[in-house]
């Protein structure tokens, strides 16, 4: 087996979700074409112990996180209303497991592009309250290397596999220590700033938790500090320079201007049309559900995936619409979404000031007082 694949599966197992003995386990991937990592995931959760289900594309094609074949077509193409909102085998595997890993595969980064929104809006909405109730669990996520995934990134298949167990095998302990001190200021923090290029924003976040320390426990790469500001609050605007990607949907030059927490103005240079029909569809798309900084020094570059792009030091995200139902980086704006866009604040005068003290500026992390 090969080495960092067992070293990854030994972080998933004993770091992100310490797995005991007697425990059921739901390893739920999207297809064998992550089998590097699975069979040593696999084998050491079995001499570990753990009850396992080996669920392979079912879980995943549930929640519209497995694209081999044209399954998903076919059924957003054909599915009723009760169809979309049957949920019951998901369900049914959530309640079962004590912890989850996802292991997704995607293979074509636009497969549901042309799916009717309203269909897979749907689908989400009824999905919600089960993933609410998976998120309370100890669960983890990473996004496997396809030939998709890399030429999407300008690499090959060979190049982005190295790039993806450089940015997953790192000392998570150290990047928490790193980390720590950002917490502690956020969570006394009242009222965040943001400047630099195409943005000025600010809101509140008094008496908000952020979630910096416990890297690794549920994305893998991970590498960030996030919060979610109070829903009313958000005050100004944001040019996202990078296109960015929903549901396979990519949209470029996106603008977005706050008042009192909620969007009252949208545009964008394409796709206008998919962006007017998820704002549309739930008020609380329209607001942010979490604000994140990058904090993962292994990932440098832009390659329209989220799992790797909203670590990427010296950036920032917003997540529109849903908040984490988490007391740590949770809030309280429930929306069927959650829509990560970054923002890359790595230029000469960018600042982010909590209470007027500057924690980062020109993308660079600033030296914090405990």
């Amino acid at each position: 087996m090969s080495k960092r694949a067992e070293k990854l599966a030994g972080i998933i197992l004993n770091h992100s979700l310490n797995v005991q003995k007697g425990e059921r386990l739901t390893i739920s991937a999207s297809d064998f074409s992550s089998i590097e990592l699975l069979e040593p995931l696999y084998e050491q959760a079995i001499l570990k112990g753990a009850l396992v289900n080996l669920d392979i594309f079912t879980g995943n094609f549930s929640v519209g996180r497995a694209d081999f074949g044209n399954f998903a077509k076919t059924f957003y193409k054909n599915a009723s209303k009760a169809q979309l909102e049957d949920v019951s085998l998901y369900s049914l595997q959530t309640d079962w497991a004590d912890k989850v890993v996802k292991i997704v595969s995607i293979h074509d980064k636009n497969f549901l592009s042309k799916i009717n929104s309203s269909k897979i809006s749907l689908r989400q909405s009824a999905l919600r309250p089960v993933s609410d109730k998976m998120l309370q669990k100890p669960w983890c996520l990473t996004y496997y290397p396809t030939k998709a995934l890399a030429e999407n990134s300008g690499m090959t298949l060979d190049e982005f596999t190295d790039f993806y167990y450089d940015a997953c095998n790192v000392d998570y302990a150290d990047m928490d220590a790193e980390i720590l001190p950002l917490q502690e200021l956020l969570d006394k923090g009242e009222r965040v700033e943001i400047k630099g290029d195409g943005i000025e924003l600010s809101y509140n976040i008094k008496n908000r938790l952020s979630l910096g320390v416990d890297n690794g426990k549920h994305n893998i790469p991970d590498g960030e500090c996030f919060i979610a500001p109070m829903e009313n609050s958000t005050e100004g605007f944001i040019e996202f320079e990078l296109p960015q990607i929903y549901n396979g949907n990519e949209v470029e030059g996106i603008k977005l201007e706050f008042q009192k927490g909620k969007i009252v103005k949208y545009s964008s240079k394409s796709n206008s049309k998919f962006l007017k029909s998820i704002f549309e569809s739930h008020d609380g798309n329209k607001r942010i559900g979490e604000f994140g900084i990058g904090m993962n020094k292994k990932i440098t570059n832009y390659i329209k995936d989220i799992l790797f792009d909203e670590k990427i030091y010296g950036t920032v995200h917003f997540a529109l619409g849903m908040s984490y139902p988490y007391k740590r980086g949770g809030g309280k704006n429930q929306a069927p979404i959650h829509w990560d866009m970054i923002k890359d604040l790595r230029h000469k005068g960018s600042i982010i000031s909590v209470d007027g003290t500057i924690i980062f500026k020109d993308g660079k992390l600033q030296k914090l007082k405990n």
